[in-house]
């Protein structure tokens, strides 16, 4: 039997902190105009009867997440994944070395729900040590190696005064958010009119605060999309923004601020898998739906087909340009469907067979403004584990990596590491190539906004089609991330109860 509404305002809000209520929560849900029919890919005239209460397309966290809600709620709720796997982007590549995280790594002290969810399900965490931006790390920027140390002093340091004891890898995250107009302001600011006129090229802002070109040609290399000139800085201000909200504020018990899932993060989708009463159907890519009479109809590319009076669909937003509607998506929502676009990266990992830094005497782990940006030595999760290298590769320079294939990738990268460093050669054994971007059912590995796109889709993100509830971390408003996505699937599930 469902729960009625108040019980189950009263269950979530106990478990997460920050309740999104969608905005047809206390009106009903506005469905867009069908100005045009799809093209034809369901059998015409055949009487449509739901299998199930609800349809969840796509099984990674903000899926799983609405789908346990609504399964809590007394809702019949199948979940579909295109992918033969669970997860979407938690993903643990448990045939490298050390098990590391393929994206979302860092489970953040403020993630109430994920921690929530995590504990619920008696999953374990740990702290993680010595890795990201933690990691000691040797420069390379113009062909000249630089330790950290000389940093400060060097003649290819483009900053000035106390500024100069900023090391490079911190460029992006420290000049962005100084002095944020979002500082002080509700996690969900970055909507309102007030902002708008940041939401023009990032370099262009940096610019109009005195950053030279030196210095935003070295934040560049990493910034997590197609480049500073296709980056709203409303899109870097928010991403730096959330990330300060709870600094200081928020914290494990035993006061750190980041875990990780004991064992592999891919272990809290699975678990969230293995709590429902219907298990997940994967190998299911969804490439239509047709609602008629109420019913939604969802069309899978191996022929098969379901059913349910509501669908939860977490597609990532530019995905979407390859499934059709019946009726026709049309206005904003089909607009940023079309031009929104996703961060990409490239992941080469390698078996580290000679420790090659002990060969040139320099710091293993190294940041440069080159074709590779960067290349560290993996954190071990066990002593006896051995060394494991990866070359991450996620600012502009990525893009030419979406025309080779993983055996090309591997020969650029192995080729372009022996030029700037020779002691790698024969050092690494190729091991495998992760990118969510040449996952045909992932994108990329995050959504970022656009010069002139927030003032534009943001509003627009959480407009059901229908029937259909779109939920993703693309459509969050207070959280990124992994916290995100439990953010959005949590008020997709809140707009089919509160309004059934």
């Amino acid at each position: 039997m469902k729960t009625n509404r108040r019980k189950f305002i009263q269950g979530i809000a106990g478990a997460s902190a920050g309740l999104i209520l969608p905005a047809s929560c206390t009106t009903n849900s506005k469905k867009e105009s069908a100005s045009s029919e799809a093209p034809a890919i369901h059998i015409k005239n055949k009487p449509i009867k739901a299998s199930h209460d609800v349809i969840v397309v796509g099984a990674g966290l903000s899926g799983l997440h609405a789908a346990m809600l609504l399964e809590e709620s007394g809702y019949d709720v199948q979940v579909i994944e295109g992918r033969q796997r669970l997860g979407g982007r938690v993903y643990t590549l448990l045939d490298v070395p050390g098990k590391p995280e393929a994206a979302g790594e860092y489970i953040g002290a403020n993630y109430a729900r994920m921690i929530s969810t995590v504990n619920k399900l008696g999953l374990e965490m740990y702290n993680p040590e010595g890795g990201g931006n933690n990691r000691p790390w040797l420069y390379n920027i113009k062909g000249n190696y630089i330790d950290a140390k000389n940093w400060e002093s060097h003649k290819l340091n483009p900053l000035e005064g106390e500024d100069r004891t900023l090391l490079p890898h911190r460029f992006l995250s420290t000049i962005s958010h100084r002095d944020n107009p979002l500082s002080g302001k509700p996690l969900d600011a970055w909507l309102e009119p007030e902002f708008h006129k940041y939401d023009i090229p990032h370099d262009q802002y940096l610019r109009s605060k005195g950053v030279n070109e030196e210095t935003i040609r070295l934040m560049n290399v990493v910034i997590h999309s197609g480049g500073m000139h296709r980056t709203s800085a409303i899109n870097e201000l928010r991403r730096y923004h959330v990330m300060h909200f709870s600094s200081g504020k928020i914290s494990f018990p035993d006061g750190t601020n980041w875990k990780m899932v004991k064992g592999g993060n891919s272990l809290l989708p699975e678990a969230m898998a293995g709590s429902l009463k219907n298990e997940p159907h994967l190998g299911k890519t969804v490439v239509g739906f047709k609602e008629e009479n109420g019913i939604v109809q969802v069309s899978c590319a191996d022929g098969s087909e379901y059913r349910g009076k509501h669908i939860i669909c977490s597609i990532p937003i530019s995905v979407l340009r390859n499934v059709t509607f019946e009726p026709h998506i049309s206005g904003v929502t089909k607009e940023a469907i079309d031009q929104m676009d996703y961060g990409l990266s490239v992941q080469a990992h390698f078996l580290v067979k000679e420790p090659f830094w002990e060969k040139d005497g320099m710091e293993a782990n190294m940041w440069t403004d080159g074709p590779l940006e960067r290349f560290a030595v993996r954190t071990k999760r066990n002593k006896t584990d051995p060394d494991a290298a990866i070359a991450y590769i996620n600012g502009p320079e990525s893009n030419k990596f979406r025309l080779m294939t993983d055996d090309q990738v591997f020969n650029y990268v192995e080729m372009k590491l022996a030029e700037m460093r020779p002691s790698t050669k024969g050092a690494l054994e190729r091991l495998i190539i992760q990118s969510c971007e040449r996952d045909v059912h992932g994108a990329g590995d995050w959504v970022y906004w656009q010069p002139g796109q927030v003032k534009k889709f943001a509003n627009h993100m959480r407009n059901n089609h229908g029937n259909i509830h779109f939920c993703g971390e693309h459509t969050s408003i207070m959280e990124r991330g992994m916290e995100g996505a439990f953010e959005s699937g949590e008020r997709a599930a809140l707009d089919i109860i509160l309004n059934a």
